[in-house]
């Protein structure tokens, strides 16, 4: 018997319905971590990837358990970008002595519309983009 052709659609079809994500950069940036009413100086680090025209960025930084603790993070801050934009940052669960000496904080995914709108929130990826 004859395969079913439902669902079928030829190669050049497929290719251009696919979504294609494209790595762009990675880079580090400075910004200021905000736990309760304490502005702290931080590294961050931030991955690009174009899909189309729009833009993701993902930020995350590595940060030491004891310092989190001594500010008095449980497992949320807010992270002030040096363009002004916050960003809000999470750990996966409430950081405490038994955390690893070096906590991981994410941000959700970022959508940007275009380039420019990813530069304005992130100035130190200007260099590299262009």
């Amino acid at each position: 018997t004859p395969r079913s052709m439902a669902g079928y659609l030829p190669k050049s079809r497929q290719i251009k319905e696919r979504h294609i994500m494209t790595h762009l950069q990675n880079v580090d940036g400075q910004g200021q971590l905000l736990i309760g009413e304490r502005l702290s100086p931080v590294t961050y680090h931030v991955a690009v990837q174009r899909q189309g025209p729009r833009f993701e960025a993902t930020v995350e930084m590595q940060v030491p358990r004891d310092w989190l603790i001594r500010q008095g993070f449980s497992s949320r801050a807010t992270l002030v970008l040096a363009s002004g934009e916050r960003v809000e940052m999470e750990h996966d669960g409430a950081v405490d002595v038994s955390s690893s000496i070096s906590v991981l904080l994410q941000a959700p995914t970022l959508d940007y519309a275009d380039q420019d709108a990813l530069i304005a929130a992130f100035p130190e990826l200007e260099e590299t983009l262009n």
